[in-house]
């Protein structure tokens, strides 16, 4: 079977109402599955205006972000997107993917003007550099939180 073109995810990521997004999504991962659309979705991703229909790209890539090198390399070139909802993504996907080569971009974050941006940001280093994902939402390190990811 062969998949769609890129313009095409791009165009139904990019649509207006997150619904029609939602729908589009149902359609195409019962169509085709997730995993052999990862390339398409990594592709598509510069090209989805909104940053609704990138957010969802990025969501739906996570549980991906550690054992596809080009997941974990969108989502830092994501890091540097105008839309706080999609850098929040970001730094979830680099958490999850305890991914060492993502600190210089994350810890150059804490700077960043946006106190929650520089939160995020430091808690996804602390999670890679103690290589535990859970740290992402655990900042504390209290052990009593917990994230799975499907």
């Amino acid at each position: 079977m062969k998949l769609p073109a890129i313009h095409q995810i791009a165009d139904g990521y990019g649509q207006a109402k997150i619904s029609d997004v939602g729908q589009f999504e149902l359609r195409l991962f019962r169509q085709f599955g997730e995993e052999p659309l990862i390339l398409q979705l990594t592709a598509a991703f510069p090209l989805v205006r909104r940053a609704s229909g990138r957010a969802a790209i990025l969501f739906r890539l996570l549980r991906y972000s550690r054992r596809y090198p080009e997941v974990a390399s969108l989502a830092i070139a994501a890091l540097s997107d105008r839309a706080y909802l999609v850098r929040e993504q970001a730094y979830s996907m680099l958490a999850y993917s305890l991914r060492q080569d993502a600190l210089p971009s994350l810890r150059a974050l804490g700077t960043h003007s946006d106190a929650k941006t520089r939160a995020d940001a430091l808690a996804a280093a602390d999670a890679i550099s103690q290589q535990n994902h859970h740290y992402y939402v655990d900042r504390a390190h209290t052990g009593t939180t917990l994230w799975q990811v499907g």
